[in-house]
């Protein structure tokens, strides 16, 4: 979870549970993508191996967070595979009434453009409620919402009310304290997704989750359009280009190529 507010007390360093969960991570991607299944078994399939890390976490007993609390959701900018963003405009496309459905399209429409007008320095940078948010404070997509978002836990509820607060005045800096194991398993499976999808010349790139679900609930044939990889979210607002289609890999020049070694 990319985030323009406040910030976790501590940036945990890479343990050991971070690296399983890569592992075991990948070993799921791997058989996601031989089995060729739907977007919305692939993020319950993911959904069940971060389960199984997020149950053991040391700190489980101390996460403070509970039904209806937005906070999170009201300030931090969520990052998610095209997977991700997939799953979530099926899942709407499948379970919402007409009216709701555009509804969420004219939410996911306003915060796209209001995030476009941030990052172009054409409006002052204030968090912007995630486009997913229901009038009630609750989730629309609860279970199908990205990894990042099921995998972050807050140890105390008042310091996230403080942040939202503070956020919305400028002051990005108030730390909140996390289940830093429920993170380090979390970026483990994230990262994995990303990098398999890289691996098989696919688009493992971040993308900010309203643009890319606005991109890809107009799209027919989504999931199977990039499986076949076509280009879908050249127009969503990318926040990590660490690979192509969004990162152009450029060759070194002739004159820096290493030249090839002669027998002497």
């Amino acid at each position: 979870m990319a985030s323009n507010n406040a910030k976790p007390s501590v940036s945990p360093q890479i343990t050991s549970i971070f690296h399983q969960a890569s592992r075991d991570g990948r070993q799921l991607v791997e058989r996601l993508l031989r089995q060729n299944g739907e977007s919305l078994d692939w993020i319950d399939d993911l959904r069940q191996l971060q389960g199984r890390y997020l149950e053991k976490s040391p700190q489980k007993a101390q996460r403070d967070c509970s039904a209806g609390c937005p906070a999170c959701c009201m300030t931090a900018q969520v990052d998610a595979t095209p997977i991700e963003a997939i799953a979530v405009s099926e899942y709407l496309r499948a379970y919402l009434e007409p009216d709701e459905l555009y509804a969420v399209k004219a939410r996911l429409t306003r915060v796209t453009k209001l995030r476009e007008a941030q990052l172009n320095a054409q409006a002052p940078q204030r968090p912007l409620a995630c486009g997913l948010l229901g009038m009630d404070g609750k989730c629309t997509v609860y279970p199908v919402r990205p990894v990042v978002c099921s995998g972050v836990f807050s140890l105390n509820q008042n310091e996230c009310r403080k942040a939202e607060r503070e956020a919305k005045a400028g002051d990005f800096s108030q730390s909140i304290p996390l289940d830093n194991e429920a993170i380090q398993a979390t970026g483990g499976i994230s990262g994995s997704l990303q990098r398999v999808l890289v691996e098989h010349g696919l688009d493992g790139n971040l993308y900010e989750l309203s643009s890319a679900v606005l991109v890809a609930i107009q799209i027919p044939d989504c999931l199977e359009r990039f499986l076949n990889r076509e280009d879908i979210f050249k127009n969503a607002i990318c926040t990590d280009a660490h690979s192509p289609p969004r990162k152009r890999i450029v060759p070194a020049p002739k004159f820096l190529r290493r030249p090839a070694s002669r027998p002497a």
